[in-house]
């Protein structure tokens, strides 16, 4: 599974010349046309009309054949495929997505990742516990993905009702008895999703099944739990894969924008302060340079030209002149943003692509800005 690890990985092989092979292929076998491997008939066109640009590049037609073999040997489990290919580094890699990219290729002096990038902020990785009073299932959710890590069934006695003032004092051990029953279930539960936290950390936990039983869980939760959980759901324990992975997926798009508007307001904070926050894309850029970008923010769909240095890398928002780390030429570069986010990404910084009311927000002074280090 493709992850931020990988991105810096990628971006950390494909940096500098000489120039990479980036496709996106929609596998998505819920298409008709990409069953019986049509999706290969997609992949070998974007590679065609991408070498009819640029005719005599031998570079190019050799990074093409790489990139077709590799979509040739996809088996389709996901939405789309990302294949990356640079020969002068002996790269050759296929990654599979369970979350719709539109298809395209690229060539280019670095792997275009933004897509990806774009996808994880989107994304977070989401633990989901559905629990009742005796039973518990634990899923992860990534990327449009879900599987179950554990079925906990615990054997948990029923409550009992009686009406006659003989049976009062037994009905009091019963109701004692099924109460620690449930408290043990829970703490059982509890435990399984901190083990499961230490394997496989996870940034926001959703607790689900019949609101009695949801609210108890949640609130015996352990403090490094507490501060993960973002909601409560109503939901039948014994709901499908899907049902769980349809409603994770529209809650994780609710709390999302909320927490791009919550950042923006922070953002702007900052900016009307003087903190630590820019905003312009020449500010931006600057900061990036100098390695000092601690989260960048951008809206939707943002594209923008500018250059980048033939010797240090370094990049601007004007396509000529020279470079004003170094002195060398500067060469134009389309999608400089993509190179923003390359770039802060290499320097373990963060992305965050907002949309709705936070870019609306962010649009009243700039369309990117940044929080920076220092």
């Amino acid at each position: 599974m493709i992850d931020r690890a990988v991105l810096r990985r990628l971006h950390r092989l494909t940096d500098g010349e000489p120039k990479t092979l980036t496709m996106y292929v929609d596998i998505d076998q819920n298409k008709t046309s990409n069953r019986r491997r049509g999706f290969e008939t997609q992949a070998e066109a974007m590679l065609k009309e991408m070498r009819s640009s640029e005719p005599d590049d031998k570079d190019l037609a050799k990074a093409a054949s790489v990139a077709l073999n590799q979509v040739k040997e996809v088996d389709p489990r996901g939405r789309t495929a990302l294949v990356v290919v640079n020969t002068f580094k002996s790269l050759a890699e296929t990654h599979q997505v369970r979350v719709a990219i539109p298809p395209s290729v690229h060539w280019r002096r670095g792997a275009h990742l933004r897509p990806i990038v774009e996808a994880l902020d989107e994304h977070e990785r989401y633990a989901v516990v559905l629990s009742d009073k005796n039973r518990a299932r634990i899923f992860m959710v990534f990327m449009g993905e879900i599987m179950e890590y554990s079925d906990l069934i615990s054997a948990t006695s029923m409550k009992t009702q009686t009406t006659g003032m003989d049976q009062w004092w037994s009905q009091k051990r019963f109701q004692r008895r099924h109460d620690n029953e449930v408290t043990l279930h829970v703490k059982r539960v509890v435990d399984a999703l901190y083990d499961l936290s230490l394997r496989t950390p996870f940034d926001r936990l959703l607790v689900a099944g019949p609101t009695e039983a949801a609210s108890e869980l949640a609130r015996l939760l352990p403090t490094r739990l507490h501060g993960k959980l973002v909601k409560t759901l109503s939901m039948s324990v014994s709901a499908s894969p899907q049902e769980v992975l349809e409603r994770t997926l529209e809650t994780q798009r609710e709390i999302e924008r909320e927490q791009e508007l919550e950042q923006i307001e922070g953002l702007f904070s900052e900016l009307h302060e003087g903190g630590k926050a820019i905003s312009g894309l020449e500010p931006v850029i600057d900061a990036a340079n100098q390695g000092r970008i601690w989260k960048l923010f951008y809206v939707k769909d943002l594209e923008a030209n500018g250059a980048e240095c033939t010797a240090c890398g370094a990049i601007a928002a004007r396509p000529n002149g020279t470079c004003q780390l170094c002195g060398a030429t500067m060469r134009p570069v389309s999608h400089i943003v993509d190179r923003l986010t390359q770039i802060t990404i290499a320097m373990g910084g963060h992305v965050e692509m907002v949309d709705g009311p936070a870019a609306d927000k962010l649009k009243k002074v700039d369309e990117i800005a940044a929080l920076l280090r220092y």
